[in-house]
């Protein structure tokens, strides 16, 4: 438990200021500690097998059961959505304070002490939208925009083409809106790419693949999420704004890069991926052109 008492004396004082930042900066490196084997005859409630430690070999019900609280039956309920249990809040928790550091331990292979990053992705992004549009459970579902109208006798190629773009553009919007975790899980992915090229060669990472690199990065996502997500709760733009910045602080713990090399590779893949984003555009017009005319 955090000593507040104690913790706002280090604060205060401008001395001791330096102390307890440095006391932090050891705690985000340090990777996460396992709880240790007790040492106490245990026998489950489940199969009745007598053992020593915190699961039960047989059916690994924890040793810990014991009569229902408020806050077992509050993780109960989280449980029917996949998220009670503790390494959700372990998550959170460490997304906030040591995020890159964090990633780095989940690819070394500490993964039970920690929510997949996929399942954490696909609920942030739920909630991110519930938040966002509010819940209507009364409202009807919006109409698509109309179509751009052309005759039917018209042989102009420039107002096909617009009707073709305008159809696209409302395709992705109403995929967008139908599907906003798959939507932004397909332009994470996009982004990623140069983002991989830029990062893979970095002072903390060594050989890393690009699967490594995705999962690093649907993680950082969840950070940014977060914070976005109190943003839009409590209205702050400042809060969206540090949301911005936490994704570059992610990479940078993640990678070992200096806080300016981070934000140089991020905005330089941020440019590269709007270009080829216009070049896809660019392509698929010349391709209607081509097939009108």
């Amino acid at each position: 438990m955090i000593d507040i008492k104690r913790t706002w004396t280090y604060l205060s004082d401008s001395k001791k200021r330096p102390i307890l930042l440095r006391t932090f900066r050891i705690w985000q490196r340090r990777p996460h500690q396992v709880r240790p084997i007790t040492a106490d005859i245990h026998q489950c409630c489940s199969c009745g097998t007598s053992y020593q430690g915190n699961y039960c070999p047989r059916c690994g019900q924890s040793a810990s059961i014991g009569r229902f609280s408020f806050k077992n039956a509050f993780l109960l309920f989280l449980d029917v959505w996949g998220i009670g249990n503790r390494s959700m809040f372990r998550t959170i928790r460490d997304l906030i304070l040591r995020p890159g550091h964090m990633i780095h331990d989940y690819l070394h292979g500490m993964q039970s002490a920690y929510f997949p990053p996929f399942k954490m992705f696909f609920l942030l992004t739920a909630l991110s939208f519930v938040v966002e549009h509010g819940i209507h459970l009364t409202a009807t579902p919006s109409a698509p925009s109309a179509p751009v109208k052309v005759s039917a006798n018209t042989s102009d190629v420039n107002e096909i083409i617009i009707q073709k773009a305008a159809e696209a553009s409302d395709f992705l919007y109403r995929l967008s809106e139908a599907n906003p975790a798959i939507f932004a899980l397909t332009m994470l992915a996009f982004f990623s790419i140069p983002l991989y090229l830029l990062f893979r060669h970095s002072p903390r990472l060594t050989d890393l693949r690009y699967a490594e690199f995705a999962v690093a990065l649907v993680y950082t996502a969840n950070a940014y999420t977060i914070f976005s997500i109190v943003g839009d709760i409590t209205h702050e733009s400042l809060i969206q704004f540090f949301a911005l910045v936490m994704f570059v602080i992610t990479l940078k713990q993640f990678s070992g890069c200096t806080a300016a090399r981070t934000t140089a590779k991020v905005l330089a893949a941020a440019v590269i991926t709007i270009i080829v984003f216009i070049a896809l555009i660019a392509i698929a017009l010349i391709i209607a052109y081509v097939i009108y005319t």
